[in-house]
């Protein structure tokens, strides 16, 4: 039996509140229908269904075992975008809690079926980063991740 809903619900508990200390929290999770297709596809169905702005195949595939540093590291990710507040300007958990927060996400899906998703398009070095938002906040960054089991959206929002 696939142990990630409880995962993801312990997940929830654990992170919301620091989270919550620089954004707006949504998380959504729920059994997975096997919507056929790319990634890209699966994501945008899903956040679609919670009411959020479909974005095409404007997400980005990440790699969850990628060193953080890696390209399209889905660590670097989650440090990019916790680490310091969504406008970039402050600390927010830091790089450490940052890095800690995408490890126990990427640990409540199957390691082996696991794709994870991000609406923030990372681009060569010396370029900037893209994105493509699926709310009307200033400033987002949204993770889809999912197994054969479970789908879940992480969206951190803010206004400036």
């Amino acid at each position: 039996m696939n142990e990630a809903p409880k995962r993801l619900e312990s997940f929830e508990k654990s992170w919301r509140e620091p989270l919550q200390s620089c954004a707006q929290v949504a998380f959504h999770y729920r059994a997975r229908e096997h919507t056929m297709g790319a990634p890209a596809r699966v994501a945008d169905d899903f956040v679609a269904r919670c009411g959020y702005k479909s974005i095409g195949f404007h997400w980005e595939l990440l790699d969850p075992l990628a060193e953080r540093t890696g390209d399209r590291s889905a660590l670097g990710a989650f440090e990019d975008a916790l680490a310091k507040d969504l406008a970039m300007r402050t600390s927010w958990l830091g790089s450490g809690r940052a890095l800690e927060c995408g490890r126990e996400f990427l640990a409540a899906f199957e390691p082996s079926h696991l794709t994870l998703v991000t609406n923030h398009i990372v681009r060569a070095a010396g370029q900037s980063e893209a994105w493509t938002p699926i709310s009307d906040a200033t400033f987002e960054w949204a993770f889809v991740g999912f197994d054969d089991a479970v789908i879940a959206l992480l969206l951190l929002t803010a206004e400036d």
